[in-house]
């Protein structure tokens, strides 16, 4: 005679086994990855033909040292004295040609921005920056 039984049979799965093999998996990952290289994409930007680099005369062009000194057609001003900066810029002679800009790679951005907005205030539209590498 057979006999019923109420033993039911729990399935159930071991997850220890799981977490190792997804802690593998992850150190797999992070090892062959490249996390300082990818960062960056070096692009090479197209030159264009139509582009004509107009050359400026000496006489327009304004010098920022990273001391503070400011030399506008070679006659020195301080950052300090901004009033003198301004009519200096005001008293030069905008026929319509560019106007050079150049800073010391070590100046702070602030001059290079206000000695900008004066330069606009007066009717310099097109001011060319340059960086001088010391």
């Amino acid at each position: 005679m057979k006999f019923i039984s109420n033993n039911k049979s729990d399935f159930s799965i071991e997850i220890t086994p799981l977490i190792d093999i997804v802690f593998l998996l992850v150190i797999f990952f992070v090892v062959t990855s490249k996390v300082g290289d990818s960062q960056f994409l070096s692009l090479e930007l197209p030159k264009t033909e139509s582009f004509q680099y107009k050359t400026v005369q000496s006489l327009n062009e304004i010098v920022i040292v990273n001391n503070g000194t400011i030399y506008v057609n070679d006659r020195v001003f301080s950052i300090n004295n901004l009033e003198e900066l301004d009519q200096a810029i005001f008293e030069l002679e905008n026929n319509g040609n560019s106007f050079i800009l150049s800073a010391e790679s070590n100046s702070l951005h602030v001059w290079v921005i206000t000695v900008m907005d004066m330069l606009n205030k007066y009717g310099f539209n097109e001011v060319q920056i340059r960086t001088i590498e010391k």
